[in-house]
Order: C-alpha cells, then sequence, then structure tokens
C-alpha cells in the first residue's frame, strides 16, 4: 500500500513537538541546549631535526688521494704507535684483495 500526499516532515508527533519547543525557547532568547566546554588534546606531529655524523669513505680516485694522506701523517708522526700494527693488517687485506682483481698482480712490499 502506498502513501499518497507531501512526505511528511517530522517522524513523528513527539519530534514535531520538540521542534516546537526548540524554535520558542530560540525565539524568547533561552537557550534549548547546555552549552558544554571541554578540553580536547590532539597530537600535533613536531618536525624533529636531528644532526647525524655519518662517516663517507672514499670511492674510486679519491682512495689514492686518501692513501697519500695516511701515509704523509705516517711520515710526520700523526698516527698513534699502538694504531699502526692494526693499520698494518688492514694495508695488507687490501693488497690481497688487489692481488685477487683478474690482471692484477700483487705489489711488492717495501717493508
Amino acid at each position: 500500500m502506498f502513501r499518497v500526499g507531501r512526505v511528511p516532515t517530522w517522524c513523528s508527533n513527539s519530534c514535531r513537538h520538540r521542534a516546537w519547543e526548540q524554535r520558542r525557547a530560540a525565539a524568547s532568547g533561552l537557550a534549548s541546549r547546555e552549552a558544554v566546554e571541554r578540553l580536547v588534546e590532539v597530537e600535533i606531529p613536531a618536525p624533529v631535526t636531528r644532526t647525524v655524523e655519518v662517516e663517507v669513505l672514499p670511492k674510486g680516485a679519491a682512495w689514492v688521494a686518501a692513501l697519500h694522506q695516511l701515509a704523509d701523517q705516517i711520515d710526520r708522526g700523526l698516527v698513534y704507535d699502538r694504531d699502526l700494527t692494526a693499520l698494518a693488517g688492514a694495508l695488507d687485506v687490501a693488497i690481497a684483495a688487489l692481488s685477487r682483481r683478474p690482471g692484477r698482480r700483487a705489489p711488492r712490499r717495501a717493508w
């Protein structure tokens, strides 16, 4: 069965009566609703900037200059004696890696 006529504005008589009460209170200056103040905490992401030191190793031809600087520092005594043993071991590993490259011969050691 279909209803005939216009669509009702309110769903029931009680809703219609509440709407009338609210319009009457608004017209008289009275508030029909109670205002409630609340503290709402909202997290706002804050940008964080940090300075991080990153060790940058030389690449390619820059190793040549780095090794020359190392040799200069060793000659001038700027490298501690206690570090020379570890340094010599690391250089031995680098020389061994060079000798494993195809078409390369192991360099002769001066020491």
